[in-house]
């Protein structure tokens, strides 16, 4: 299922990049994925790799989200996963 990204979600998502916190892309995410908190999913990616992902990762909770590309301002990116712990729980209780 598809989650919408608010404003307030997404101005989370830059404060975890301005931070630092933010991981791009499968590998980088798969490789350190004891880092992550959350993982977010681009809605644009292929079936495939939403169901690949989706399946590899199971420490931290998954979101497939309209225009994650958009609010990172990377246009070749299909996810990210958030390493912050407090922004993470933010984004989570916002996309539940």
């Amino acid at each position: 299922m598809t989650v919408s990204l608010n404003k307030k979600a997404i101005s989370y998502i830059g404060l975890a990049q301005r931070a630092g916190g933010v991981l791009y892309g499968e590998d980088i995410i798969l490789d350190r994925i004891k880092l992550s908190k959350v993982v977010l999913i681009d809605d644009g990616a292929t079936d495939k790799y939403k169901r690949r992902l989706s399946e590899k990762i199971t420490v931290c909770p998954v979101y497939i989200v309209d225009n994650l590309r958009q609010s990172l301002h990377k246009d070749n990116v299909n996810s990210a996963a958030i390493t912050n712990a407090e922004l993470a729980k933010a984004i989570i209780d916002l996309l539940r």
